[in-house]
């Protein structure tokens, strides 16, 4: 059974997702970066650009999002017979929604084909079709989902999409949620009508939420969440959309953290490493480039009993699983490039790549894995619509120019009050102090002056900070 723990914290929020003990998915939203996909705004034109096609729309997030015309005009083409639509224009209001996060320079990717998610149903308010994901792909299944969809009676010109988990729910239960859907449709239309552009019209659950609402199926074990407010909040989210598994939820109130006691803060540290071993003893090696990301497979120190054919294909198969598990963990994105270990068999070609695309199963993300080339290279595309974790928790190294990452202050920070509130509990002294790059000890001093004073209130015991700017930016030391 999987296990989804929940970290809050004053400056962020972490989520978890385990499998027999190993880390499956993890996420993180800090409050200074604040997740926008899925957000819906009114928003004004600012610029057409013909040449490549694209419309540049303020939405009031300070960076303009990026819209392609043939968006708009395929809203405009769907219109009602006899309406004139025209071009569009500079100074236009538009309803938008963000499918993409704005990353680095660029602006987030906006669409006019707006989408509501539900647990089972995503409600399609500008399209009149009625979908089923291609996940499911029994045709009996299929045509039992479609027929139960048409009996919803949607209005005319709204549709929706049955997601994999509408395979589980009831009639009467996709209609509560196309009702509820609907409303919160209502909602946005009214909020639209009353704002002026460019403004905020429709935002997104926050990430527990999102995460109970994407997540809550039947092979979930258990759900703890470390915050009184936030379990009172999820309790209260699930009684709306799943009230049977509310009984999975519980308040953890262990002395020690919640990632602490089940070994997650260790798991996460691994997350960030170039090189991951397998238990057979071979590895596979992650590499980031400009323009792809290649992962090579090596068979290590294993070596096999038979002939070097078996050994490779074992540790190919062995690799396939983990590279699908570092790809959704790391939430990588792009064309990766995957070099595993030659076979000339052709029969153990195809097994390796159909056992990799069934390690994707589970990824909600869009991808498509190709062949087996004919140098034993396989090439895969995979959609990322959210900030990697890689660029939340780092920036780019100012010792090496660029070559290499190192942590953010706040991610330091933030590791560092974890390895604070652990001594104040196990200490008996009275004063803690500690050393620290000035980068670091400005971000205790400023962004994480509260949070310092609570522990200092809570453990009865004097914090002390004090700048050494000979120290490495990562290095903090204990005195």
């Amino acid at each position: 059974m999987r296990q989804i723990l929940i970290n809050v914290e004053p400056y962020e929020k972490r989520v978890a997702i385990t499998y027999r003990g190993a880390l499956e998915e993890f996420y993180i939203e800090r409050s200074d970066q604040p997740r926008l996909a899925g957000n819906i705004y009114k928003g004004t034109i600012e610029s057409v650009v013909p040449g490549i096609g694209a419309l540049f729309v303020n939405i009031g997030t300070g960076k303009n999002g990026f819209l392609y015309i043939r968006d708009l005009e395929e809203k405009a083409s769907a219109a009602p017979a006899g309406s004139q639509p025209g071009r569009p224009k500079k100074g236009e209001i538009v309803l938008v929604q963000i499918v993409k996060e704005p990353i680095g320079t660029k602006g987030p990717l906006l669409t006019t084909d707006i989408s509501l998610p539900g647990k089972y149903l995503v409600l399609m308010p500008f399209s009149g079709t009625l979908g089923i994901s291609k996940r499911i792909e029994d045709t009996h299944k299929r045509s039992g989902l479609k027929e139960v969809l048409e009996k919803l009676k949607l209005p005319k010109g709204i549709g929706c999409i049955a997601r994999t988990e509408s395979l589980g729910a009831s009639p009467r239960q996709l209609k509560l949620e196309v009702r509820y859907l609907m409303n919160l449709w209502s909602r946005i239309r009214h909020r639209e009508k009353l704002q002026k552009s460019p403004s905020l019209i429709y935002e997104e659950y926050d990430l527990p939420l999102r995460i109970i609402r994407d997540h809550l199926y039947e092979d979930v074990g258990r759900i703890l969440v470390d915050s009184r407010e936030e379990y009172k909040k999820i309790c209260r989210f699930a009684n709306s959309i799943q009230p049977k598994l509310r009984r999975k939820i519980f308040y953890y109130r262990g002395k020690a953290s919640l990632y602490e006691k089940y070994g997650i803060e260790e798991h996460i540290q691994e997350i960030f490493h170039r090189k991951i071993f397998l238990k057979s003893g071979g590895s596979i090696v992650i590499e980031k480039t400009e323009s792809l990301i290649a992962v090579d497979v090596n068979t290590g120190k294993f070596t096999g009993k038979r002939n070097p054919e078996e050994t490779a294909f074992k540790t190919n198969m062995e690799a396939a699983q983990e590279i699908a598990r570092q790809v959704m963990l790391r939430d990588i994105g792009g064309i990766i490039v995957i070099d595993f270990i030659d076979m000339s068999k052709k029969a153990y070609q195809k097994e390796v790549r159909a056992a990799l695309e069934n390690a994707f199963k589970r990824d909600k993300a869009k991808l498509k894995i190709s062949a087996v080339s004919a140098i034993g290279l396989i090439e895969m595309t995979r959609q990322r619509t959210r900030k990697s974790l890689e660029s939340v928790s780092f920036r780019e190294c100012p010792y090496c120019m660029g070559t290499g990452s190192v942590k953010t202050p706040a991610t330091i920070v933030i590791e560092v009050v974890r390895r604070l509130e652990r001594r104040l509990r196990e200490g008996k002294s009275r004063e803690i102090a500690l050393r620290a790059h000035p980068d670091v000890a400005e971000c205790l001093a400023t962004s994480f002056k509260n949070t310092l004073r609570t522990l200092e209130k809570k453990s009865g015991k004097k914090i002390t900070i004090k700048v050494d700017s000979k120290l490495h930016v990562e290095d903090v030391y204990f005195e």
